[in-house]
């Protein structure tokens, strides 16, 4: 299995703010109906049909020590109904932000709705004075990495073979060259 495309955030990076647009709003998750949107979130936008959500939510969510959903968890929603999902969280030993679990309903993508998730989790891991934000990501997850970069990330090479993965990655979306940590 390949590992997973690495990219870091670091404090001082400036967080752009956006003004939601007409009939969208930013919630936290609530109650276990949250759970079951995020199931749904998740399933059309990560894990794909015939992939257990609930399964997912157990093992990228309730078993994280972590993460408490109240705190962590933020939904994207239009007009009442969540469209979209991020968990934005601290790794408590190690001081480190983690973005984790983006992602937007089918319906919804390719309207630049990501950066208000984004916006979202870095301006609450900027409160926890984190040494840096971290995310993995997939390399077919396109449109979500330049998103990711929009907001500041820089693509992390941790791995062999991790630069010219990059390197493909960028140039499929003609960027031209980014700082890589």
């Amino acid at each position: 299995i390949m590992s997973q495309l690495k990219m870091y955030w670091f404090p001082g990076t400036e967080i752009a703010q956006y003004e939601l647009p007409e009939g969208y709003s930013i919630s936290k998750y609530k109650t276990v109906a949250d759970r079951d949107d995020w199931v749904k979130i998740c399933q059309n936008g990560l894990a794909g049909e015939g992939h257990d959500g609930y399964r997912t939510y157990a093992d990228a969510i309730a078993s994280e020590e972590d993460i408490d959903p109240e705190r962590d968890m933020f939904f994207l929603d239009f007009k009442g109904e969540h469209i979209g999902t991020v968990t934005a969280f601290v790794i408590k030993d190690e001081n480190i932000g983690d973005v984790h679990m983006v992602s937007i309903r089918d319906d919804f993508r390719g309207k630049g709705l990501q950066k208000y998730l984004m916006t979202a989790a870095l301006n609450q891991l900027s409160q926890y004075n984190v040494k840096f934000v971290s995310l993995t990501t997939d390399e077919w997850r396109k449109s979500a990495i330049t998103g990711y970069i929009s907001a500041g990330f820089k693509p992390v090479e941790y791995d062999i073979g991790m630069e010219e993965r990059w390197q493909d990655v960028l140039e499929e979306r003609d960027i031209d060259s980014i700082e890589m940590y």
